[in-house]
């Protein structure tokens, strides 16, 4: 008859568990995640300029505004950059030819900035996702249905759930 665990530790991974779990982070890591980071750039954005995108995106939805504070301190924990540098991007990313975002004072604290997609920055997140699918369409054709929602159901347990939901693009 099985028992129930009394506390966490009867219920922890074992090390050659999370050994083997760690033997994923390089593959993972460079191989899919620096493929799918470049095809979603297309060409056209770096990294941390997706990075951006992506993080106004799943953070507040289309049309919804960001703290540029909150990009910052993201920016900053992701890669090695300065507010100074963060500034440089959003800048890039607000003039032609780009005009993916636009910036203005935030109503509720006049020091402070927020930011936002612009129509043509959600369009082109848009294409970020659909480089994404079609990137995983070619990678992952040998898993079922079933496979990948059980892959989905552990990433939701072990970091929450995604930051996307179905949409219509």
């Amino acid at each position: 008859m099985p028992t129930t665990p009394t506390n966490a530790r009867e219920t922890a991974a074992s090390r050659d568990t999370m050994t083997d779990l760690l033997g994923f982070f390089y593959p993972i890591h460079y191989r899919i995640g620096m493929e799918l980071e470049r095809r979603m750039c297309q060409g056209r954005l770096s990294r941390q300029q997706a990075a951006i995108i992506w993080l106004i995106e799943s953070e507040v939805g289309p049309h919804g505004w960001i703290r540029r504070k909150l990009i910052e301190q993201t920016l900053s924990d992701w890669f090695e950059t300065r507010n100074s540098h963060v500034s440089q991007l959003l800048h890039e990313l607000s003039s032609p030819p780009l005009s993916l975002i636009e910036q203005k004072t935030n109503p509720e604290s006049g020091r402070e900035k927020v930011v936002a997609l612009t129509e043509h920055g959600c369009r082109y997140f848009n294409t970020m996702i659909e480089a994404g699918l079609a990137y995983f369409s070619v990678l992952l054709p040998h898993l079922s249905e079933h496979e990948l929602r059980a892959g989905i159901k552990f990433l939701g347990r072990a970091f929450g759930p995604p930051s996307l939901t179905s949409r219509d693009i």
